[in-house]
């Protein structure tokens, strides 16, 4: 996949018939680019010119936005606030106004929107909280509890997007009327594969501990599943791939894997990465026209050479290199694996949600680029949020399989209310009566109930 192919698939492309803006500036900051493009082009889907010279904007034929303190007749005013014409990270946090059940940031009383947007857009999307002093969970991780928006108890609303409509909806009634593309609800399948199999493939020494195990627990039910398997009498359990493809192939639905390639480790408990099983279930997806990416392990956000060597590793497998990344255990560093995913020709790293609750984790369900804050730059390496993973219910929760279901849909259904991407995760091992009966259902009936919201 390239990064043509990836936009596609995205739903980032901008059609050149779609009406044009320009935006006054009279600084013209990586940190505004970056906002404006996201708003704009990913978004709104409309074409973009930034201009620092009054000539030049009132010249444009385009729909004008005043992003200054100057007052220009015929142009929609939005009042900045410096955030956007700093560099570094301080360590304030803007200030939250409450009004009508959401909640904005760098509020004013002057123009012709009370907030600036593009300030408060780029908090959330540069991941700015992030780069900030925060005390991490077990694991390192930034979770839930540290965001902003979770202490607003506004986390399962997509609010970037939000505001994008309330400032299109304030446009279209300022211009008297703007002919905006209409974005489209997708929904994209992804499954972490933890373990490629639950029994199949474990060699000798393994199969004979988990033998051992099931004895001294008496667990019965998984020593007959497992001779099952074994014998050949029974499918493996966690051998979902040729299932779960048919179904997103039949109904449309863009599907992609992520593979852990690793094993051996605490946290790392895959099959031998060698194996030629991973070939074989890597030509049944790629018959079904699913794609494939890479779940770095566990140690692998803190020790580049760990990440280099399984890139390598499934992409020799895959006959190609890998393009999409979605870090084990959600551990991701900020500051330093989106540049060693960029060292390694990653296009697209998934990993941008929370681990034990549910929620949007940079307040929006559009993919968005990386913005490395030390350097200033907007970098290539796109992240595609999701909002749900199933272990946030029956891991760190324990959520009835009927409630797990409603939750996830009054999370699609904010995602359709903004025509966003609704992106869940799922694992191999939900897949399983056996080890979560109940939740097994949840997968095909989401995706049905969501197509009749």
């Amino acid at each position: 996949m390239d990064r043509v192919g990836l936009h596609k698939l995205l739903n980032l492309e901008v059609d050149q018939r779609s009406p044009g803006f320009i935006l006054y500036s009279e600084k013209i900051s990586p940190r505004l680019n970056y906002t404006a493009q996201f708003i704009f082009e990913h978004v709104l889907k409309t074409k973009l010119i930034i201009a620092n010279t009054i000539s030049e904007f009132e010249s444009s034929g385009y729909f004008k936005i005043n992003y200054s303190s100057k007052i220009i007749p015929g142009a929609f005013q939005i009042v900045p606030h410096p955030f956007l014409f700093e560099s570094g990270v301080s360590e304030n946090k803007p200030p939250a106004t409450l009004k009508n059940d959401l909640v904005y940031f760098f509020v004013n009383d002057t123009g012709n929107f009370n907030y600036d947007i593009f300030s408060s857009v780029f908090y959330f999307i540069s991941r700015y909280e992030e780069w900030q002093s925060f005390t991490p969970d077990a694991h390192g991780r930034f979770e839930a509890n540290n965001s902003i928006l979770f202490k607003q108890k506004l986390h399962l609303k997509p609010i970037v997007d939000i505001w994008i409509l309330e400032l299109k909806n304030e446009l279209n009634n300022f211009f008297n009327g703007i002919n905006f593309p209409t974005n489209k609800f997708k929904i994209i399948s992804t499954i972490d594969v933890d373990n490629l199999y639950a029994y199949k493939e474990k060699g000798f020494l393994r199969t004979a501990g988990a033998i051992c195990k099931d004895i001294l627990k008496f667990d019965l039910a998984n020593l007959k599943e497992r001779k099952n398997v074994l014998s050949g009498k029974a499918a493996d359990p966690f051998d979902i791939y040729t299932s779960v493809s048919d179904y997103c192939s039949n109904n449309k639905m863009p599907l992609i894997y992520f593979f852990l390639f690793r094993s051996g480790t605490k946290y790392d408990r895959t099959i031998d990465p060698t194996s030629n099983a991973f070939v074989e279930v890597f030509k049944r997806i790629k018959e079904r026209a699913a794609f494939i990416g890479l779940h770095p392990s566990y140690h692998s956000s803190e020790t580049k050479t760990i990440l280099q060597h399984e890139i390598k590793d499934i992409s020799n497998k895959l006959g190609k290199q890998v393009q999409l990344s979605r870090q084990h255990y959600l551990k991701f560093n900020i500051k330093t694996t989106p540049a060693w995913l960029l060292q390694n020709n990653i296009l697209a790293d998934f990993t941008m949600g929370f681990a034990s609750e549910v929620g949007f984790r940079a307040g929006t369900s559009f993919p968005f680029y990386y913005y490395d804050l030390a350097n200033e730059t907007q970098t290539d390496l796109l992240f595609v949020p999701f909002c749900a993973m199933d272990g946030a219910y029956f891991v760190y929760d324990k959520i009835h399989p009927d409630q797990m279901l409603s939750s996830l849909l009054n999370l699609a259904k904010e995602v359709k209310n903004v025509n966003g991407l609704f992106i869940s995760v799922f694992h191999e091992r939900t897949f399983s009566n056996h080890l979560y009966p109940g939740y097994d259902r949840i997968y095909k009936n989401l995706h049905q109930k969501i197509n009749e919201l």
